[in-house]
């Protein structure tokens, strides 16, 4: 099986290309980063360190290679070539890549129009849809059905932690990935192509209708978690996820936050809540995984996008009102989003420094879609006391807000 990975960054080599490797592939990576390309083509493999209990475990990943993603007939080549397609970019990138997509569709049109699975491994609800609508208008009208009934855009949730690698690892090998132990590939089932096809051999690969539960599950439970944990920890001056984690105030919010999305989610899908807190638990251990060294900046950057409705704190926040309860716990942490103002963080700068000049009202409206006097209202008051923060106080308040 040959596979094309686009996409070299660390959740393309943790994750991605691991399971294509287990399943026998050669997998391509596309990247723009020519370094790293160099490196992948001339070493043919790379390592993993998993965490595994309190140690590290070197796990390689074998028969790799890579072109650069700014030479577009390379790419084309490898699109029209491979017999599975993965993305993992960043949902801001994926606009740029949807006309060599196209392009490499074409190509496997001319030569005899073979299927093509995307698995499309991005933080985004409806992913699958919002890539097929980019490369869309790239297809000419002879290519339509073919476009449309054997070009698969596969939605995927990516459960796994992959935070930047330790420096000594890098420092032995340039390519090294750390990773927590999950490997579950769920996928869904009805963005694949043609319709009613054997699904793809991919180690662990889950194929799920409806599937909306499954990323949502990962967007508004686990990412909104981590994030919690980010914008929190921030206000206390940590500069580390595992940091936080030793914070029994922290501990106290965020499971209250993600105790409040799993109820909704649970009542959204018709899920036992059993099921969802069961994941909550299992869930904990993994954010506070000492061995990651995942860092405040890499977790919470990019506020506007996390704070808006269709991500992991807005989202969260309106599934929980659209369930008739009160987001008490995750109400805290959007206000705390909106002092993230971490100076390495441009974005997060101009978030912060828009709900500073111009309130708290006008940044919910503009950034999580939030309107409501009672969830302004809300929301501010918790704003107005992280200015000087008494956590006890803040916990006292959420269970206050939950009995409103």
């Amino acid at each position: 099986m040959k596979a094309v990975m686009y996409g070299a960054g660390n959740i393309g080599r943790g994750f991605i290309a691991k399971r294509f490797f287990l399943s026998g592939a050669h997998t391509t990576f596309i990247d723009v980063n020519a370094d790293l390309v160099a490196g992948i083509a001339a070493a043919g493999r790379y390592p993993i360190y998993v965490t595994k209990g309190r140690e590290y475990v070197p796990e390689w990943v074998e028969n790799v290679t890579a072109v650069n993603g700014r030479d577009s007939d390379a790419v084309v080549e490898q699109i029209a070539d491979c017999d599975i397609l993965a993305t993992a970019l960043g949902v801001n990138i994926l606009p740029f890549v949807a006309e060599n997509l196209a392009r490499g569709i074409a190509a496997r049109y001319a030569r005899g129009a073979r299927p093509l699975n995307i698995l499309i491994c991005e933080n985004l609800i409806g992913s699958g849809d919002y890539l097929r609508g980019l490369v869309a208008p790239h297809i000419s009208a002879d290519l339509a059905d073919y476009f449309e009934n054997s070009i698969g855009f596969v939605s995927v949730s990516v459960g796994i932690t992959v935070p930047p690698t330790p420096q000594r690892f890098l420092d032995e090998n340039s390519l090294a990935v750390c990773t927590d132990l999950y490997n579950e590939l769920p996928a869904d089932a009805t963005g694949f192509r043609p319709v009613g096809a054997p699904y793809p051999v991919i180690d662990n690969l889950r194929p799920f209708s409806p599937f909306d539960f499954y990323i949502q599950r990962k967007l508004l439970i686990h990412n909104m978690g981590h994030a919690t944990m980010a914008y929190l920890g921030y206000l206390k001056g940590y500069g580390f996820i595992y940091e936080v984690a030793e914070d029994e105030k922290i501990d106290a919010i965020l499971r209250r936050a993600l105790n409040e999305s799993a109820s909704a989610l649970a009542a959204r899908h018709g899920v036992p809540e059993s099921e969802l807190a069961d994941f909550v638990e299992h869930l904990i251990p993994r954010l506070y995984n000492p061995l990651l060294e995942d860092s405040i900046f890499r977790v919470g950057r990019d506020t506007r996008r996390k704070l808006s409705a269709g991500d992991r704190l807005g989202g969260a926040y309106i599934a929980v009102r659209e369930q008739g309860k009160t987001p008490a716990a995750i109400g805290l942490s959007i206000a705390a989003a909106l002092r993230f103002d971490m100076p390495e963080d441009e974005i997060g700068v101009e978030v912060a420094a828009f709900a500073k000049e111009n309130g708290v009202a006008a940044a919910l409206e503009k950034y999580c879609s939030i309107t409501a006097d009672e969830d302004v209202a809300l929301i501010k008051g918790y704003y107005d006391m992280l200015a000087d923060p008494d956590w006890d106080a803040l916990i006292a308040k959420i269970d206050e807000n939950k009995k409103a």
